[in-house]
């Protein structure tokens, strides 16, 4: 860990839970989780952009993203699959990192469920902020958006 980082005090903790109802079935949500050039479409918010490096989309699969400021790309996502269910679940790890310090680590769970009028989807971000608690609000401020993003782009 970085200097700074470690002048930030002990990490922060917080578990986000945050839901969103999608009138599209399981099958149509799944399809925009699991295929990375979609993801990439909603998954970041306007203004940012986002390249998917490596998406091992399995259990046991890597991931790597960079995004930020168009054409800068300032953070690094890295992390694993460690749980896919197809049309049920995905779990991930995340390491966020920018110019190499660990900005922060989640264990992030989607869940997807059936029901009359669509889909419903749950997000539950276990995440520590070694930065403090600005990166906390982003992760929640993240999903927030990246959730209204998905119906935004199911819809189109």
């Amino acid at each position: 860990m970085s200097e700074a980082a470690s002048d930030q005090g002990a990490p922060v903790t917080a578990t986000i839970s945050l839901g969103a109802d999608f009138e599209h079935p399981v099958s149509r949500v799944w399809n925009a989780f699991a295929d990375s050039d979609e993801r990439v479409q909603w998954g970041v918010p306007e203004g940012e952009e986002m390249v998917c490096d490596i998406d091992e989309f399995r259990p046991g699969g890597a991931i790597r993203a960079r995004c930020g400021s168009p054409g800068v790309l300032e953070f690094v996502s890295t992390g694993l699959y460690f749980a896919l269910a197809p049309e049920r679940h995905i779990v991930t790890t995340e390491t966020l990192t920018r110019h190499d310090e660990i900005l922060s680590t989640a264990i992030i769970t989607w869940t997807l469920t059936a029901t009359p009028a669509g889909t419903r989807v749950e997000l539950v971000d276990q995440v520590v902020s070694f930065v403090g608690q600005g990166m906390i609000d982003g992760h929640r401020n993240g999903h927030d958006i990246c959730l209204r993003q998905l119906g935004e782009f199911l819809s189109s």
